[in-house]
């Protein structure tokens, strides 16, 4: 990708597959939602880290919702939980600020 070069050089994004919402046992924080606790027994263990800031949810259909806060991003995550193809794209900052979050 061409876009190396605009000045984001800590930022990378990723998506990610998530669960439904009763085996996610991800804690989201914030009005810009961030990875703030990750359950031992989360499948997403692994794949998020604590202080992922979490961009956008994409839905199956490709239908993108941006500018949640926590507390909307977790309710869309319940109400989309038959989307087995939904995606978190996350946001992952450059790592020597990890623990500030949360």
């Amino acid at each position: 990708s061409n876009d190396d070069d605009d000045g984001r050089m800590f930022a990378t994004t990723k998506s990610v597959r998530i669960p439904g919402a009763d085996v996610l046992k991800v804690t989201f924080k914030g009005s810009n939602p961030r990875v703030c606790a990750i359950d031992p027994d989360s499948p997403l263990r692994g794949q998020l880290s604590i202080g992922d800031e979490v961009e956008a949810l994409v839905l199956g259909n490709g239908y993108r919702l941006t500018d949640m806060n926590a507390l909307t991003l977790c309710r869309m995550i319940v109400e989309t939980s038959e989307d087995t193809k939904r995606q978190l794209i996350i946001m992952n900052q450059s790592p020597d600020c990890m623990d500030i979050f949360c």
